[in-house]
């Protein structure tokens, strides 16, 4: 919600500087932080109707932003919908797990079972993360010793840098930790669970904002 209001913030504060297409864009962003913060409302009201039509209205409104911006030649459609897709229920799992972990220290007979399916959500998400990195990049660039996209732009080192960083952030760091997310979960030691997933999705957000940045530089899903 904090960056939806920053890059509409933006949208409005630089006004003609962008194309028409990321004004288009980032007013959709707007429209679906409005049905976020409705959802926010109607769930803590208790409204089940509003609930649901809130969540389904964000969820079109912020397909309709992905929709709207204006991406780089070459970035399958496909592909970016299912990138930006996986990317929400990575983080959304890690969030999840982490903050569901801090309850325990409010209620510390909370059956562990929430815990651990949040849990292991959030560790297959982010090993289904590193096989869609792999795979992305064999479809987009090959294994090939000058790496040249499908658009036609290469791979400068400073990009390859950032590729680094991303898998080594995003991926290696958050699967390091999932032996002993898991480990201290099986066992209920559920605050030392949450350190290390606060830990993890810290990694997390990192990872996927250079991935963010990555398929905006290069046209490659990342």
């Amino acid at each position: 919600m904090a960056l939806d209001t920053l890059a509409l913030g933006i949208a409005l504060y630089e006004g003609r500087a962008f194309p028409e297409s990321y004004q288009y864009a980032s007013w959709t962003l707007g429209v679906s932080l409005f049905f976020t913060l409705c959802f926010t409302v109607a769930l803590k009201a208790r409204f089940r109707f509003l609930v649901w039509l809130t969540y389904f209205l964000g969820i079109l409104s912020g397909s309709a932003a992905l929709a709207y911006f204006p991406w780089r030649d070459g970035l399958s459609p496909f592909f970016l919908g299912f990138h930006a897709l996986t990317s929400a229920l990575v983080l959304g799992a890690g969030v999840l797990a982490m903050m569901l972990g801090h309850w325990y220290l409010v209620t510390p007979k909370l059956s562990i079972t929430p815990l651990k399916r949040y849990s292991a959500a959030y560790i297959l998400l982010t090993a289904f993360t590193a096989v869609k990195l792999g795979l992305s990049y064999h479809l987009f660039v090959g294994w090939k010793s000058l790496p040249v996209t499908q658009a036609g732009t290469l791979l400068r080192g400073e990009d390859l840098m950032f590729v680094l960083f991303r898998v080594t952030w995003g991926v290696l760091a958050p699967l390091a930790a999932a032996y002993f997310i898991w480990g201290t979960v099986k066992i209920k030691s559920t605050q030392s669970a949450t350190g290390i997933l606060y830990a993890s999705m810290v990694c997390t957000i990192i990872g996927e904002g250079m991935g963010l940045f990555l398929t905006l530089s290069t046209g490659v899903s990342f």
